[in-house]
């Protein structure tokens, strides 16, 4: 895993203090290519042959192009046999060479033989073109900024600050991150800094530059006869993708909490693996009996680590954490608004001080239907043709609510407006679905939103017509906005904050190809969520059909969290004529 950064001119030191915003990615060495051209900086973090042959960017055999790649390939063995036998030499032991090497092979076509995860910029020479891309489902991020003549791009939007970039708010993408804790598509907070989509590539060719898309998540039904054989698949699949991610050159473990789905990836690295897995959980300590102690992961993770008989360790969350919220905030390039940010940052401390790499397990509710919000949103589907339904539910009070939707008294009274404001919007889904997923009411938005934020038109993503039934449709809709830009956004930032590299099993393109296929009634039926993973995982697993008690903070607090984190961001980026260019400057000291 690394840190990457470029631009189509020619200015080294401006290169190196790109680099040096890196550092954090990749403390194990750093390259640099300039010519009148093209920069290309790199920072490395060594996971797989860490000898100086890996170093970057990387030349092919005859000097011609040149790779600047952050990620993990976790087929590159067998793409480099296959490479081998069309007579490309290699120099080294690294999956990067065979990225490209296979570019020089398929061209364009190499990204459909990618398994894994990643971020790069091929530079060819002799044609001055430069090709960009990113994993399928986005678990490696790269930004980019293009004015028609000036193009840079980067692992962190921090590094392209540096380049001379506008630091000016983008009020659409502020309004979403008000109401939905953060920014979908491709825009960021950064007027004219965009993402590179997921599973889309880049080319920047005599001054003009593409974008195509070219993955998916697949719009098909699996032929399949029964959960129990949908569970044996899901099962090997799993296992193989784990397995995959076992290989490194360097210590790993595994993030594990009170859940299926870190269990899961527990339970199978345990049996793949010839020695003891190192696991890492967080929790919190609690201040009064009054607490539910069902919501921290300590113990449920502790137990499921005795069982697996893991090198385990646990950090406690406690005491005051607002000195951690500017370094926090520096590292993720923008607000984030759901304080998991600080226990996650915690857990990537301690286990950079055993591993370099450690497995997680994201994607899983994406893929399976493990949210709530799904439930309920089908739920309110069935009552959508009823009359003045909206003012009913406006009488009720809010622990009657609890019997039909998802803990909204846990929620606070803010779950009481956010399920009238959902129930009023039911006949236009887009909307309604963004009632209930956003933190904000319409009550809300009145306050807290500025009159040139509300003249910003808020532009909700269409469900797709062919995908049904409406699970799928919700689970397609996460899967593109919610994921990359929220749950991968955080894995990403807040490991490589510490030098490590998080690698997500579950997010596999073949698991994730052949789950989307799957009837509805696999994911949720039975009265479970991710029923055909706790199937898959049952005959090795304690209690895997048993659910994790859901954790909802009061949406007035996570409101307050959001707003505190969005000003510590504007302080840091935007207000400020440079930006903190080391992980080990202390931001609480700026702000």
């Amino acid at each position: 895993m690394c840190g990457i950064c470029g631009f189509n001119w020619e200015d080294k030191e401006l290169g190196k203090l790109m680099m040096r915003s890196l550092e954090h990615r990749g403390p194990d060495g750093g390259g640099l290519y300039s010519d009148k051209n093209v920069t290309l900086g790199h920072r490395r973090l060594s996971i797989i042959d860490l000898s100086e042959a890996g170093q970057q960017p990387m030349p092919n055999e005859d000097g011609t192009m040149l790779i600047d790649y952050n990620g993990e390939i976790y087929n590159f063995q067998e793409l480099r046999e296959e490479l081998e036998k069309f007579g490309h030499d290699f120099i080294s032991d690294t999956d990067t060479e065979v990225i490209l090497h296979g570019y020089e092979q398929w061209g364009e076509d190499v990204l459909q033989k990618l398994n894994g995860m990643f971020a790069f910029c091929i530079y060819d020479i002799p044609n001055k073109k430069m090709f960009l891309a990113r994993d399928r489902v986005g678990v490696k991020p790269l930004y980019y900024y293009w004015d028609g003549q000036h193009f840079a791009f980067a692992s962190e939007i921090k590094a392209l600050l540096l380049a001379g970039m506008p630091r000016q708010v983008n009020l659409s993408a502020l309004k979403n991150y008000v109401q939905l804790r953060y920014v979908p598509g491709e825009e960021t907070l950064f007027a004219g800094i965009k993402k590179l989509a997921p599973g889309h590539r880049l080319i920047l060719h005599k001054n003009m530059l593409s974008l195509k898309q070219y993955w998916d998540f697949p719009n098909h039904n699996n032929q399949v006869s029964s959960l129990s054989e949908a569970q044996k698949y899901v099962r090997w699949l799993l296992t193989d993708s784990v397995k995959r991610r076992l290989v490194a050159d360097v210590p790993l473990g595994v993030y594990l909490s009170g859940g299926i789905d870190s269990a899961a990836i527990t339970a199978l690295a345990s049996q793949l693996n010839s020695k003891a897995v190192k696991t890492f959980t967080a929790g919190f300590n609690y201040n009064n009996a009054a607490d539910n102690h069902e919501v921290d992961e300590l113990d449920k993770a502790r137990k499921i680590a005795q069982h697996f008989n893991t090198e385990h360790e646990e950090v406690v969350v406690e005491g005051s954490v607002a000195e951690l919220l500017p370094k926090i905030t520096w590292f993720m390039d923008m607000p984030h608004g759901d304080p998991v940010i600080i226990p996650q940052f915690r857990l990537s401390q301690l286990a950079a001080r055993k591993v370099k790499v450690v497995l997680a397990g994201e994607g899983a509710d994406e893929l399976f239907g493990g949210y709530v919000q799904y439930g309920s949103f089908m739920r309110g589907q069935q009552l959508k043709h009823i009359p003045f339904k909206h003012n009913a539910v406006n009488a009720l009070p809010v622990k009657f609510m609890d019997r039909f939707f998802d803990y909204p008294s846990s929620m606070g009274e803010k779950g009481k407006e956010k399920v009238v404001d959902f129930m009023e919007d039911l006949n236009e889904p887009e909307k309604a679905y963004h009632d209930l997923t956003s933190i904000t009411s319409k009550k809300d938005n009145e306050f807290l939103l500025t009159e040139k934020m509300k003249e910003s038109k808020t532009v909700l993503d269409k469900f797709p017509s062919d995908r049904k039934p409406w699970l799928n449709k919700l689970l397609y809709y996460d899967g593109k906005r919610w994921l990359p830009n929220y749950i991968l956004q955080v894995n990403d930032r807040l490991t490589m904050a510490n030098s490590i590299e998080g690698r997500t099993p579950f997010l596999d393109y073949r698991l994730v190809e052949y789950s989307t296929g799957l009837p509805s009634k696999f994911k949720i039926g039975q009265g479970q969520n991710k029923l055909v993973l706790r199937e898959a995982m049952k005959d090795i697993i304690p209690n895997a059909l048993s659910k994790k008690h859901a954790f909802f903070m009061p949406l007035d607090k996570k409101q307050l969290f959001s707003l505190i984190n969005l000003e510590l961001w504007q302080r840091l980026f935007i207000e400020r004529d440079t930006i903190p260019l080391h992980h080990n400057i202390k931001l609480s000291s700026l702000v």
